[in-house]
């Protein structure tokens, strides 16, 4: 607990801003600067709003208008070309400081250097952001936003179980990372959300989920609520636990690469596109079937399995059957760590037994 709390110290030092005790959701203003130039780029074209977007949203995209020609825009702009998408920005501003500085708060992860196809672009884009919030004056528009962001926060908080989910968390996997940041964006599309992990000097490990607005509201910004937003939190914080566990070992997980080839498709339009994502996923979303069977009603169970599998996630009652099987035999296994190489064979056998384009006969993406 000591250490924790000491942690947790220098976590308000480095970032300036609370972390995550309790049922705690926060707007970044270093993430709205990142949105606000991703809304200047083709990024919007795909992950925009439904509509001209919810009204803080329109004067975000207003007020960076003029700087369409920035160093930031543009590069913001070339990056994405090259694959910096999807949930590559929001992990790039996990690892900065607060603003005016936006300073490297956490050493950019491998990961993040490989989306961004090299540091120096990394640090490149670090530097022409913090430039670009200086000349336009950012940290200004977004104060001057800051109550009526607070004010739509509000109802989200009200019944929000962070520390149950937590609990169930650490419970499942046997572990938990030292601290959590829980990032709501009003202006990132279209609903749903991100998660990303990064590592301090000293080895802490700290989960960040970011939220987006659904993306249909032209009044106040609108995010998943109740059990959507706690499942949701599950899924995001999940990639914490699940990502490092399993690409621990990459040598297995390029062996199942047919286990992606018939879903390889929907799996790319989602971003998934490697067989190292499409596991990660996998297994994320069996473990929200079992996590939804023991924190929501019974209905919710069914309703999450079927939207998995609806999204090509074919592997969805096998693996949570593997995870049924974890459950069972914790003095085996006292953390998700020690079964991964169980949970990789068991895959690896599956995958001799079946023809993986059977996987046409399981769920709806292939109608």
């Amino acid at each position: 607990m000591r250490r924790k709390l000491l942690l947790l110290v220098l976590l308000v030092v480095v970032l300036g801003t609370s972390v995550v005790e309790g049922n705690v959701l926060r707007i970044s203003p270093e993430m709205e600067l990142m949105a606000g130039v991703l809304s200047q780029t083709s990024w919007i074209e795909k992950r925009g709003p439904t509509g001209s977007g919810n009204e803080y949203f329109r004067a975000l995209q207003d007020f960076f208008a003029p700087y369409q020609d920035h160093r930031a825009v543009t590069l913001t702009e070339e990056m994405l070309k090259k694959g910096f998408a999807y949930d590559a920005p929001p992990a790039f501003i996990c690892h900065l400081g607060p603003l005016p500085e936006l300073g490297i708060a956490y050493e950019y992860s491998d990961y993040l250097v490989g989306r961004a196809k090299g540091r120096e672009n990394l640090e490149e884009l670090r530097i022409a952001l913090s430039e670009l919030a200086a000349e336009a004056d950012f940290l200004s528009f977004y104060a001057a936003w800051k109550p009526y962001l607070d004010e739509t926060l509000e109802p989200y908080l009200a019944d929000f179980r962070f520390e149950h989910l937590e609990e169930w968390l650490q419970g499942f996997f046997g572990w938990s990372p030292d601290a959590y940041q829980l990032i709501i964006t009003p202006s990132m599309f279209p609903g749903g959300g991100y998660g990303a992990s990064v590592t301090d000097a000293l080895g802490h490990n700290i989960a960040f989920q970011i939220v987006r607005e659904y993306g249909a509201s032209e009044g106040r910004p609108e995010f998943p609520s109740g059990v959507t937003l706690e499942d949701l939190t599950v899924h995001e914080l999940g990639h914490a636990f699940v990502n490092p566990s399993l690409e621990a070992y990459p040598e297995k997980a390029k062996k199942l690469r047919p286990l992606l080839w018939p879903v390889r498709k929907i799996m790319k339009d989602q971003a998934y596109g490697t067989v190292a994502g499409f596991l990660n996923e996998q297994v994320i979303r069996s473990m929200e079937v079992l996590a939804a069977r023991d924190l929501f009603e019974p209905e919710m169970e069914t309703t999450i399995l079927e939207h998995h599998e609806k999204w090509g996630f074919y592997l969805t009652r096998f693996v949570l059957s593997q995870l049924e099987y974890y459950q069972a035999h914790r003095a085996q296994y006292p953390l998700f760590t020690d079964f991964v190489p169980y949970l990789y064979d068991q895959l690896a056998l599956y995958q001799k037994e079946h023809s993986p384009w059977q996987a046409r006969l399981f769920g709806h993406f292939l109608r």
